[in-house]
């Protein structure tokens, strides 16, 4: 049925008052949504991975060195082809790889190097270029990898803390001081006591409350990438 002007509607269209909301403070459209559980899961990669590169500078070893991240956004999500109990299938995830090597067990290694090994590659890059180049090749392809939750309180970020106005507990608010650095782990990760994160009816909670009293969001890491 095709919709009406506002001459045919008239009289009927009442000018319901609505609360004024400030547009800065909207979310993009279908860019977030907690993400799933921690467990394994199989993903796929976007089929075009030509506009997904960042570069940026890290330390490596004592020296400041350029290094490259593919962002795996609302433009170009991973795809969940396969989740636990199939909850989650075909829903976009986002997520970001680096070629940035850090001490896995007896070798140094980046999340782009395992992605890279479990779609198939037998020879890793030597070069920036090389890796972008080399991972643009694996387009459309599936590999599996564990989601892990962590939660961190960052020092360069305002601190969200409980809403004192929500009686439900639920809600949050900015707050004028920075974060205070602590992070956590899920308790299965971790032996350190005070970053032990219980799960809570059976599961991982998605916000946490920090020891300085701030609400903290888990982030959703992907580690032992294989095919």
């Amino acid at each position: 049925m095709a919709g009406k002007s506002l001459s045919d509607l008239g009289d009927t269209l009442r000018d319901e008052p609505m609360p004024i909301l400030n547009a800065d403070d909207l979310p993009d459209f279908g860019t977030w949504a907690p993400p799933p559980q921690p467990g394994p899961y199989r993903f796929k990669l976007p089929p075009d991975l030509t506009k997904i590169w960042e570069p940026y500078e890290a330390t490596v070893n004592g020296k400041t060195v350029q290094c490259v991240r593919a962002i795996f956004d609302k433009d170009a999500p991973l795809q969940i082809i396969r989740s636990m109990s199939g909850k989650h299938n075909l829903e976009p995830f986002h997520t970001r790889l680096s070629n940035q090597r850090r001490s896995r067990g007896t070798v140094e290694a980046s999340d782009l190097d395992y992605l890279l090994k479990a779609t198939g590659e037998k020879t890793l890059p030597g070069s920036n270029l090389a890796y972008c180049e080399a991972v643009q090749t694996k387009a459309g392809h599936e590999f599996d990898a564990d989601l892990t939750y962590s939660w961190t309180c960052s020092e360069s970020r305002n601190a969200y803390i409980p809403d004192p106005e929500d009686k439900t507990g639920t809600k949050s608010v900015k707050s004028d001081r920075m974060g205070c650095g602590a992070t956590y782990r899920q308790a299965d990760q971790t032996k350190k006591a005070e970053q032990k994160i219980e799960k809570v009816n059976g599961e991982y909670p998605y916000e946490i409350g920090c020891r300085c009293g701030a609400v903290v969001r888990a982030f959703a890491n992907l580690t032992n990438l294989r095919a």
